[in-house]
């Protein structure tokens, strides 16, 4: 098997392949970003952010 995990608590997603396939497209318009899973990590740790602001809800660490 040529493909090893990176270490750490990681899970996995389905994204619709449309979805993907915008993303793949803004990382090659914009270069800001690696791969499609550094891009959606931000996004949905931007996104969590903004519900945890809108809900006061506590980040537990």
């Amino acid at each position: 098997m040529g493909y090893d995990m990176p270490k750490g608590n990681y899970r996995s997603v389905s994204i619709n392949d449309a979805v993907v396939g915008r993303v793949k497209k803004l990382i090659e318009t914009l270069g800001t970003y690696h791969s499609v899973a550094e891009f959606v990590s931000e996004a949905i740790r931007l996104r969590v952010e903004t519900l945890e602001k809108q809900h006061e809800v506590k980040e537990e660490t």
